[in-house]
């Protein structure tokens, strides 16, 4: 079949470009448009008017509806009833001046133009019906089956089960999987020596920072006066107990008092888990915790 050639496409606008070129090229053949620069079989580099996308789209769609719908368009132009097997039975299709096949309906006398009233009609299961699903798929920015099938009937196309062409076409389209898929799990890690000892509270601590707060820490006259509070969460890596001291700033000092308040009420810890923040590696150092001299005498020697 000629139509099979269309499978070379992917989007609907290079398909109607490149038939456009080759109406072009077989128009320069005749003497009255030889004047025009273009003669024969060359590589036009002028782009393409709208009249002649509108030659090739005519001929795309009678080219495809030849291909699907031979019999129909045989009965419609003899007078003939179409049979009770066929698809479009229901539909009563009606064959314009163009020679394409639309649908027919009681609209006719309504406002709207012939593209609404009389859409062309086709087949679902065609190549070109995967073109124009993806073309105004992607008009409608991906949102979703009906938005996409109202933009093809708003530009005059009855696509017949359209239903299942759109809905097996937005299920292979990328964009629309990695909008709409389920949330992806991750797969944990193991859960360190330190979660799963037997210990008293506090033997193994996780720290961290969260804040800040608008505080108000001075009234004047005027109103009062605002500061930024933090807290350091102490968290028991074995019973998961919190404990939480308020910090001034986000400095390495701050966080050392915090420390100094925490150990004197919870006792001295075995191991602190921490990430690479400024104030804990700055206590690290002033404190000398690096984790190859790191020993209980060390932190008394500070506290």
């Amino acid at each position: 079949m000629g139509t099979r050639r269309f499978e070379h496409f992917s989007r609907y606008n290079t398909l109607l470009r490149a038939v456009a070129r080759l109406i072009h090229i077989a128009s320069t053949f005749s003497r009255s448009t030889q004047d025009s620069g273009c003669q024969g079989w060359h590589i036009c580099k002028k782009s393409r008017s709208q009249e002649d996308l509108e030659k090739a789209k005519i001929i795309v769609l009678k080219c495809t509806q030849q291909d699907a719908y031979s019999e129909e368009i045989k009965n419609i132009n003899a007078g003939h009833p179409l049979a009770s097997k066929s698809p479009l039975h229901k539909l009563h299709p009606c064959v314009d001046a163009n020679g394409l096949l639309r649908v027919g309906g009681r609209i006719v006398q309504s406002e709207l133009g012939l593209a609404q009233v009389k859409p062309i009609v086709i087949p679902g299961r065609h190549h070109l019906a995967t073109l124009l699903v993806r073309h105004y798929h992607e008009t409608v920015k991906h949102q979703g089956r009906h938005f996409t099938e109202g933009s093809i009937r708003a530009a005059g196309f009855w696509l017949v089960g359209a239903k299942r062409a759109i809905s097996g076409l937005l299920y292979k389209c990328v964009t629309c999987r990695k909008l709409r898929r389920t949330t992806e799990h991750q797969q944990m890690a193991d859960l360190p020596d330190e979660r799963l000892q037997v210990a008293p509270p506090f033997t193994y601590v996780g720290v961290d920072v969260f804040g800040p707060w608008e505080v108000a820490f001075r009234r004047t006259r005027g109103g009062q006066a605002n500061s930024k509070r933090w807290a350091v969460m102490f968290s028991c890596l074995c019973t998961r107990a919190v404990h939480i001291e308020v910090i001034e700033t986000m400095s390495s000092s701050s966080f050392i008092n915090a420390l100094r308040r925490f150990f004197a009420i919870r006792g001295p810890a075995k191991q602190i888990r921490s990430d690479c923040g400024t104030n804990f590696v700055g206590a690290c150092h002033e404190l000398q915790m690096e984790k190859s001299s790191f020993s209980p005498e060390s932190v008394q020697k500070y506290l």
